[in-house]
């Protein structure tokens, strides 16, 4: 009975260390094509339809730590599938820890375009505030972006 209860432990223990060892390798690819899905979404469903599914955490523009969020042209954010408290939040002034003004480089970056901003935010599966690197692109006056954690 002992050597069953060591076993079945050592295979929790492996099987949780697997699981973390996954955790937190999303490619900047990945989240540049949520980015497009999003986007791809928007237009063919209509903001109202688009807002509630991307800031629905089970939903499909939520993968772990790889989530959409998105911004009106002000820097309020109007969708946000890793922290729906930020819903409704004004975030253009928001600076991060090393005082980046993150929506306000975002809005920058993809008004040319599209491309990568970094910066430090909440990592919602490991609750600490760990460097982010998020790829943006505009959908009209919107800011629709997705990021990767990219390490302490």
């Amino acid at each position: 009975m002992m050597k069953l209860l060591k076993a079945m432990v050592a295979l929790m223990l492996a099987l949780g260390f697997t699981a973390n060892a996954s955790a937190g390798h999303a490619t900047l690819d990945e989240a540049k094509a949520m980015v497009k899905k999003a986007r791809a979404y928007i237009r063919e469903n209509g903001m109202e339809k688009a807002l509630p599914e991307i800031s629905n955490p089970k939903g499909q523009f939520v993968d772990g730590e790889v989530y959409v969020f998105v911004n009106d042209k002000a820097g309020v954010n109007i969708a946000h599938g890793g922290n729906p408290r930020l819903i409704g939040k004004n975030l253009m002034e928001l600076r991060d820890t090393d005082g980046v003004y993150m929506t306000k480089e975002m809005f920058a970056v993809a008004r040319k375009g599209g491309g990568t901003v970094k910066y430090r935010f909440l990592n919602p599966v490991s609750k600490a505030i760990e460097p982010k690197m998020s790829y943006v692109e505009m959908e009209g006056d919107y800011l629709v972006g997705s990021g990767i954690f990219v390490g302490k």
